[in-house]
């Protein structure tokens, strides 16, 4: 997986996030990459599995 790419999506989104913005981007990025996205996520952008896998759970859940 491209780590470059996904680190260059998030830059240049960083400075609009809040935490939660940033946990559903994370979370949407993940998903869309299928097999190994929160651990590719994870590793470009420093967000924790753990973060990612509450964005994840939140979005499937509706609980936006």
């Amino acid at each position: 997986m491209d780590t470059e790419a996904i680190r260059e999506k998030y830059e240049a989104l960083a400075p609009i996030f809040t935490e939660r913005s940033r946990r559903w981007w994370a979370a949407a990025e993940a998903k869309s990459l299928g097999y190994g996205g929160i651990a590719a996520v994870e590793r470009a952008t420093g967000v924790s599995r753990s973060t990612i896998t509450r964005g994840i759970r939140e979005l499937e859940s509706g609980e936006m």
